[in-house]
């Protein structure tokens, strides 16, 4: 597989192929990008629609403004060129009926207001904003093919999908009121969720059979980064009830994947998440208002001492101290350098510290 703006995809494939397979080859992966010092000869981005949903929706405003991204950005170590079909966080609840809220930046899904566990919303093929995401995908991929690869978009957890569809409060009683309720239809949105993500996968999937999702990491198979930010409200028994077998039932259908573990209130599950034995590792992100993942590395040792891969996302300061501190056997650091110069030093200082001792 070529990449036309990856001249080095042989050698970033291969580290990445050791990163999901535990181990290193002469450092940790990284995936660092940084503005081009000569960006590459090509139109401009493309200026914003005026209508708002279409800067989320609009494919060839999407695939030009990817194109103009990919000629500005050095994409250096293992990061990748890539197209993240963005539709927001747990789109799945926009497939079974909820009304999505395009904001800026984000996008939210409203509560179905007669929701009743004895008459749940259906997933109809039909659905509009199902066919809007296979219809984006289709032309971002096929537009795309041969110069980045593109994401597919942000299904969600079962549990934040159904906090969407009842509201995060009615979510929360219901566990306690109707805990068979809620276990049927975790079990039901996870096949839900199989299905549509092999779906898309069929339509984004690389001639080496590999895919990424909003990371931008590359596995060679089907891979995800499953999440549940409700579980950040839940105690572990809890979790282990109603959350635990959905991620577990994820895992096993999936070749790699990683967990989404968002913040200090989420950690509390770090335990249960690792005694997963399909679960590729952990993605950590410490959350806004905390220290960064480089003050974290007590916790980071302790994932990788159970034989987990880890994802950590760093501000560039701090890059060379999670390089030292943590092994690079399973270790991906994603950053962003200032320039394009600091990331190919960083790219070849990793090495070095690579084979010197970890560092606190």
């Amino acid at each position: 597989m070529e990449l036309l703006y990856k001249d080095d995809w042989p050698a970033a494939s291969e580290r990445l192929r050791a990163f999901w397979a535990n181990s290193a080859v002469g450092r940790a992966a990284i995936g660092v990008t940084a503005p081009r010092a000569k960006p590459l000869p090509g139109p401009p981005s493309p200026p914003p629609p005026s209508d708002l949903l279409a800067r989320w929706t609009d494919p060839e405003y999407l695939i030009e403004g990817a194109r103009a991204s990919f000629r500005s950005t050095l994409f250096g170590g293992e990061a990748v060129p890539s197209l993240f079909v963005n539709l927001g966080p747990g789109i799945i609840a926009a497939y079974l009926g909820s009304e999505p809220a395009f904001a800026e930046t984000t996008v939210w899904f409203g509560e179905l207001p007669d929701f009743d566990w004895a008459r749940p919303p259906q997933f109809h093929p039909a659905n509009s904003w199902w066919q809007t995401t296979r219809t984006l995908t289709q032309a971002c991929a096929e537009a795309l093919a041969g110069e980045g690869l593109v994401g597919i978009t942000d299904l969600g957890g079962g549990s934040d999908v159904l906090a969407a569809l009842r509201g995060t409060e009615n979510l929360l009683l219901d566990l306690v009121t109707h805990p068979e309720c809620v276990g049927e239809w975790m079990d039901h949105l996870a096949r839900l969720w199989c299905r549509l993500f092999d779906e898309l996968y069929s339509l984004t999937r690389d001639p080496l059979g590999g895919s990424l999702q909003w990371l931008a990491l590359w596995a060679p198979g089907t891979m995800y980064n499953i999440a549940s930010d409700f579980s950040c409200m839940v105690s572990p028994a809890m979790f282990d009830r109603f959350i635990a077998p959905e991620l577990e039932a994820l895992c096993r259908h999936l070749d790699f994947s990683l967990y989404h573990l968002d913040g200090p209130d989420a950690a509390r599950h770090l335990d249960r998440l690792l005694a997963i034995p399909e679960l590729g590792g952990i993605q950590w992100t410490p959350g806004a208002g905390v220290p960064q993942a480089a003050e974290w590395l007590p916790m980071l040792r302790s994932i990788q001492a159970r034989g987990k891969r880890l994802h950590v996302h760093e501000a560039f300061e701090n890059a060379e101290r999670v390089l030292r501190g943590l092994k690079p056997e399973g270790l991906f650091l994603q950053t962003h350098a200032p320039t394009e110069a600091a990331a190919l030093e960083l790219l070849e200082k990793a090495t070095a510290w690579a084979a010197g001792p970890r560092q606190s």
